[in-house]
């Protein structure tokens, strides 16, 4: 019986940073996959308009990722009060793409925002230098 694959929520914050590439080309070559929702297409298609990136190339972009990721619906999670830990409401719906795909990682930039012991709900919050590290230890 095989291993289950890594499955992984990008925060908005990663995909947007200098680590897109890498983590793109682990999830292409079946290191883990990528779990997104509409929220997470949503916000990144905001930043880049007002990054000023091309309409054809953030398309582009959109389709490459489709093609690899899992598209979960965020809104299937209808109970819990994320203020006590969640102090920026645009996390509340990164999170429950997470909790709602039954991540193994939430790989985020922004690690102060989430949970302070780094865990919720059998979800590891980590940064997209030590989950690059974790994907090129895997045998």
């Amino acid at each position: 019986m095989g291993r289950k694959r890594i499955t992984a929520v990008l925060d908005t914050s990663v995909l947007l940073g200098i680590h897109r590439h890498d983590l793109l080309r682990f999830a292409t070559g079946g290191s883990y996959t990528i779990i997104w929702s509409d929220y997470i297409i949503q916000e990144l298609r905001r930043k880049f308009s007002e990054m000023g990136w091309r309409d054809a190339k953030a398309a582009a972009l959109f389709r490459f990722i489709d093609q690899i990721a899992i598209k979960v619906d965020h809104e299937l999670i209808e109970w819990g009060n994320y203020e006590e830990w969640l102090h920026d409401v645009d996390d509340h719906p990164i999170m429950a793409t997470a909790i709602v795909g039954r991540v193994d990682y939430l790989v985020t930039a922004n690690t102060k925002d989430f949970p302070p012991k780094k865990r919720f709900a059998n979800i590891t919050i980590i940064t997209p230098d030590a989950f690059l590290n974790r994907l090129q230890a895997q045998p």
